[in-house]
């Protein structure tokens, strides 16, 4: 093709991309496949060069190039504006202006956008975007020449002789090319980019708009309304509607200003639903004509979308592979599985888990396929947030949904939730979900829900609890190794049997947001009610647990040759010699075995079979009743519980008395028992699963010690670490792996990953190498998180870590702890209050906390780190915030 100086718009469709640049050369192949595109012609490179030829500028040019290398770096912009003057103040030849002046006649638009098209703009690994000027409201055919040799002047700014310098372009070989366009006075405007140019998700397509021309968002001076779109389905994942205060728009000459938006106007977004998906599904369309991620200008005019330009995206970060697109979240394991997971257990849980978590996908007519429910990070059981995400995105009446509020300030579980939200379709698996089978099984779900009745709870944990008895009978050291091995896996059955009850646990749970709905709009305390209605149910099996160890430690402190022994210094096996021998000791010791009977099978971080038992650690029990010895006289537990029970009761008949309306007062009462009982049963439940996996720990310690005695294991708990369903194998002899290496290597696996402590919330891979631990204000004062218990109480603060730890709880402190568990509960006794860094509204430090009666605040991130034993603390539980006093 014949070099010319102008391309009409005629024949743009013959354009030559290396005279006018891409720029240019995008807008025609916008045009070709349909899409809207304002009337433009194109001022190519060869006039630029003539340009610079007829006024003797390039000789002068090349001059100035030669004194700006050696000149000192300040004197660079002022050399390079001689360069720009030159070229503005040289006049343009009669032919070129001629040819201008005839195109411009043509286009008859009233304004026009003067854009400069750099021909060496957005190569495959260079991207001049932005360097290069454009003036848009041009009224005038004079106004036009001089932005046209303007945006010739802008290819010798500072920024782009600097950005060329650095990539190695040579500046007298650039050419500068210029479309004329008839400017669309645009209603609103914005840009779109078909890849997410902040993560590099190429499933995304990202819109960015604001009200009239876009120069209001290019320049920074509003922020815009930001739409998420997928690229494969069009669906809408994710917006965010700002208040834009001003919008640029043009005045009767053609200047353009800045106008203030209405308030009224300003919070409206500037795109409706059908508008975005247009938009969405033309930049698709961009995107496969052009061949690579694009940054697209667009505007609309009377509800007509117009594209601007479209260049490609250059700098994309890296795309991410599946692994570095999941989310990963400890906060619902750490309850039970806050440490580094044995291999005996690891492969326990993945035994039962899909007993547990797939019911619930059945009953929402999903799939999860193949789709990990938990990974393993740095040892420890971290859960998968984005098959989540997915479930909530799929489920009808769940968008509306709040979850930001239940995070406090944890800022990983708000960051989980921010990405989950913005997740591409790429990100989160296909869960299949068949709406139509889920809306004709809504029916069946609500009549099987009003069948999980507390009565139906009570007969499950009945049955559970004759299987645990028949368990319990059992002695292993009477029993074959090889039946003890077979034992090991039989008693999964009940185990996974007991986890399928999920769905009956969920339904009776759900009576707990309904009760507090009911308070909040039917009763005139509202919520506050809430936790009042929960406090002394009693029956709570590891609630009681806690008030038995005071039980324990009140008989000892009524007689006085009792107490003398357990608060020596002695060891629970010496003391236990000797309270053998008196008629009081014998009695305590009853009691004591009535406890361990009952509770013996708890500790902390219980599910992890390898932590020893409270019935095996006598001493820290005994630890806890001296401790609460020396408290006798400053609280007594028991006779609190029995009044907050008493006040439930009052209150209930008070809440009755104030719902005349029949109707409502049957809501009320169901909602209030099957929250109660549902409380109940989730702690019960729970122990249950805890005295098999106690029976089942026994077995194990056994079978280590005869394999140990074998010479088969060098240690006996090195069963620990072996896999369940490596254990028959290694008793039967035909193991086909290193039994003793296996071993060792993961025990060197299990401390090297004991010494970490990765965070909460991990993004994709855990890189231990470049990990930056969270950082947190030393000096707050004010601590925001989620209320679980109602109540104010201020106290000092107590900051314990672990719950097997020597430190104690003094009467009246506030416990600040990073989690807990039914290990933590003989805490909460003493506890004026409680914090916690993690947490939830049915986590069990929420239900004990309630039953309680003591003031809870969770997810208070950092609380740990920022609270200091000693400080003073107002717990509030009904706001949900933590004020350090002093």
């Amino acid at each position: 093709m014949r070099q010319v100086n102008i391309v009409p718009p005629e024949a743009m469709q013959l354009i030559d991309e290396t005279a006018v640049g891409p720029k240019a050369a995008s807008l025609v192949r916008l045009n070709r496949i349909g899409l809207a595109v304002p009337d433009a012609f194109c001022i190519t490179g060869t006039a630029y060069r003539e340009h610079l030829e007829q006024n003797n500028l390039t000789a002068s040019i090349k001059s100035t190039l030669e004194k700006i290398s050696k000149s000192k770096p300040g004197a660079k912009k002022s050399l390079l504006s001689e360069i720009q003057q030159a070229i503005v103040e040289a006049p343009l030849s009669e032919q070129i202006r001629l040819q201008i002046k005839n195109q411009y006649r043509k286009l008859d638009a009233n304004f026009v956008a003067v854009r400069s098209s750099g021909t060496a703009e957005d190569l495959p690994h260079h991207s001049f975007a932005g360097q290069y000027d454009t003036y848009l409201g041009i009224a005038e055919f004079e106004d036009c020449i001089e932005a046209v040799k303007k945006c010739w002047a802008s290819l010798w700014t500072l920024r782009a002789y600097e950005y060329r310098e650095k990539n190695g372009f040579d500046h007298l070989k650039i050419n500068m090319a210029v479309i004329v366009q008839s400017l669309i006075t645009a209603d609103t405007s914005g840009v779109i980019f078909t890849a997410d140019p902040l993560t590099g998700d190429r499933c995304s397509i990202v819109i960015e708009a604001c009200f009239g021309l876009g120069e209001a968002l290019v320049s920074g001076k509003v922020k815009p309304d930001r739409f998420t779109v997928g690229k494969n389905n069009l669906k809408i994942h994710y917006y965010t509607i700002s208040e834009k205060k001003i919008e640029c728009v043009l005045d009767s000459k053609g200047s353009v200003k800045e106008r203030s938006v209405p308030n009224e106007r300003a919070s409206v977004c500037c795109l409706d639903k059908k508008q975005v998906k247009q938009l969405a599904k033309h930049a698709r369309k961009v995107e496969t004509e052009l061949g690579c991620p694009q940054n697209i200008e667009w505007a609309i005019c009377n509800n007509k979308i117009y594209f601007l330009q479209s260049r490609p995206i250059t700098a994309l970060p890296p795309e991410k592979s599946w692994k570095d697109r999941q989310i990963w979240c400890n906060n619902l394991a750490k309850e039970v599985m806050p440490d580094v997971v044995t291999p005996v257990t690891s492969s326990l849980i993945e035994a039962m888990l899909d007993d547990f978590i797939d019911p619930i996908f059945r009953m929402l007519c999903m799939d999860r396929g193949d789709h990990p429910i938990y990974g393993l990070v740095a040892g420890r059981i971290y859960f998968n947030a984005n098959i989540w995400g997915s479930v909530f995105r799929d489920l009808p009446g769940t968008k509306g949904l709040d979850f930001m509020k239940s995070t406090g300030s944890h800022k990983g579980l708000q960051e989980v939730l921010e990405r989950l939200r913005t997740a591409s379709d790429e990100d989160l698996p296909n869960l299949k979900f068949n709406r139509l089978r889920f809306f004709l099984k809504i029916p069946l779900i609500i009549i099987g829900a009003l069948r999980n009745t507390p009565g139906k709870g009570r007969r499950i944990l009945a049955k559970v609890a004759a299987i645990n008895e028949e368990w319990s009978q059992l002695d292993a050291a009477s029993l074959t190794t090889e039946e003890i091995a077979m034992h090991c896996q039989e008693i999964m059955t009940p185990s996974r049997e007991l986890l399928g009850q999920i769905l009956y646990l969920l339904s009776i749970l759900l009576a707990l947001p309904i009760l507090d709905m009911v308070c909040t709009k039917w009763l005139p305390e509202g919520n506050t009610n809430t936790g009042k209605l929960l406090a002394g149910l009693g029956d709570m099996d590891d609630a009681v647990a806690g008030l038995d160890i005071w039980r324990l430690a009140a008989a000892v402190n009524a007689r006085a040759e009792v107490k003398d022994l357990i608060i020596s210094n002695n060891d629970w096996c010496t003391i236990e010699s000797k309270l053998s021998q008196t008629d009081a000791g014998k009695q305590f010791l009853k009691n004591w075995d009535k406890f361990m009977d009952r509770h013996g099978h708890r500790c902390r971080a219980e599910l992890e079979l390898y932590n020893k038992r409270w019935f095996e650690t006598p001493d820290y029990i005994l630890k806890l009743v001296r401790s609460y010895i020396t408290q006798i006289e400053k609280i007594d537990p028991l006779q609190s519980h029995a009044a907050r029970a008493q006040q439930r009761r009052e209150l209930e008949q008070q809440c009755r008395q104030q719902l005349r309306n029949p109707i409502k007062r049957f809501i009320f009462n169901q909602a209030l028992v099957r929250s109660q009982q549902g409380s109940i049963f989730r702690e019960n439940v729970k122990s249950e699963v805890i005295k098999l996996l106690t029976t089942m720990r026994r077995m194990l310690i056994e079978l280590g010690k005869r394999l140990n005695e074998k010479g088969v294991l060098k240690n006996q708990d090195d069963i620990f670490f072996l896999r369940l369903e490596e254990i028959a194998p290694v008793v039967e002899g035909k193991a086909d792996f290193d039994i003793r290496q296996v071993i060792s290597n993961r025990r060197a696996e299990y401390d090297k990953n004991s010494s970490i402590t990765p965070p909460d919330v991990v993004f994709g891979k855990f890189d231990l190498e470049n990990f930056v631990p969270d950082t947190w204000d030393e000096h707050a004062q004010v601590l925001n998180g989620l209320g679980v218990s109602q109540g104010v109480a201020t106290g000092k603060a107590r900051v314990i870590l672990r719950a097997d730890t020597q430190e104690m709880l003094l009467a009246g402190e506030i416990l600040v702890a990073p989690f807990t568990d039914p290990g933590w509960t003989p805490y909460f006794v003493p506890a004026a209050a409680v914090v916690m860094d993690q947490g939830g509204i049915i986590s069990h430090g929420s239900i004990v906390a309630r039953e309680y009666g003591i003031p809870a605040v969770v997810n208070v991130s950092c609380g740990t780190k920022i609270i200091k034993t000693g400080q003073t603390l107002q717990v509030n539980g009904n706001s949900g915030v933590v004020r350090i006093l002093q």
